[in-house]
């Protein structure tokens, strides 16, 4: 049973309480017929506002996508020279190999964890530099599987910060904010632009979705959905490869794939000291109780 220390967060995305949104807008809905604001050119505020809308939301989400999407290639890249380095330790000795392999599964397990701090993983990464004298060089042909490792490895180093740099970044407040500001003008003009039922209805259906475009902006801008998941998908190719049972926290249990009779590393949170402890759980039909159990034991009980 392994340690880490975490912070403790919910598995929770913004755009689930689109749904209470939604209610809510509908209350809101049946109240708004007893506010009037004749002195308005509504229509003509509603386009100059959804314009502005549109052109902030456009920039915003292209931000966004590119930020992901440069995620995922780098993430693919460190991928495959973790693959080249494991691989390529195999020839220059058991102790050094062993040690990579340590390493390697020691650095997988704190990047998933710490997924949106990267720079936890630095201090693991150090240790492949300082165990590199372990190294047993007994011919010409280990010394150049050592020159290979050493490339791969400096190649790894700028992929590595790239990562940390894509994950610890954010979209510009001043951009974000102004995004909801708009949104959130144009949700109030289409209220008091009051007409008949079905009209009334889509104005409620328009603003659930401007609400829904919000949250999906927090949960992409704080790296809970899309490229997340392809660094799970990364984290159990390395567990595989290293022939290390994969490890999962707690928290994303529900995102992946486990099979009956494979025993798996799960990642719980001590509340009383603030630190992770990882069990070896064997998954059947009592899985689920026993995660249960050990998360409800790890709890801080208040008297």
């Amino acid at each position: 049973m392994s340690e880490y220390h975490i912070k403790k967060g919910m598995n929770i995305y913004w755009y689930y309480w689109t749904v209470p949104v939604f209610l809510a807008f509908l209350f809101l809905n049946y109240f708004a017929n007893y506010l009037k604001i004749p002195s308005l050119n509504l229509d003509l505020m509603i386009s100059i506002v959804t314009f502005l809308f549109g052109f902030i939301i456009s920039i915003t989400f292209s931000m966004i996508l590119m930020r992901v999407g440069a995620l995922k290639e780098s993430l693919t890249n460190e991928t495959g020279r973790l693959v080249s380095i494991y691989h390529l330790s195999e020839g220059l000795g058991k102790k050094f190999h062993d040690t990579v392999r340590e390493i390697l599964d020691e650095y997988t397990i704190i990047t998933l964890r710490y997924y949106t701090e990267y720079d936890r993983g630095r201090e693991s990464i150090n240790k492949l530099y300082n165990n590199l004298a372990t190294m047993e060089l007994k011919s010409d042909v280990d010394k150049t599987k050592a020159d290979s490792f050493l490339y791969v490895l400096g190649e790894f180093q700028p992929i590595r910060e790239r990562i940390e740099y894509l994950t610890s970044s954010r979209v510009e407040w001043s951009l974000k904010y102004t995004t909801y500001i708009l949104g959130g003008m144009l949700i109030l003009l289409l209220f008091l632009n009051r007409g008949d039922p079905f009209t009334n209805l889509l104005f409620v259906l328009l603003s659930t979705i401007i609400v829904f475009i919000f949250l999906i902006i927090e949960d992409y801008d704080d790296l809970k959905i899309g490229d997340y998941k392809a660094n799970i998908s990364n984290s159990e190719q390395i567990f595989d490869l290293i022939e290390k049972d994969r490890y999962y926290p707690e928290e994303i249990l529900s995102r992946v794939e486990l099979e009956r009779g494979k025993k798996y590393r799960i990642g719980i949170l001590d509340e009383k000291d603030g630190k992770e402890k990882i069990f070896d759980i064997l998954y059947n039909p009592e899985f689920k109780s026993k995660v249960k159990f050990l998360v409800d034991k790890l709890k801080i009980r208040k008297v």
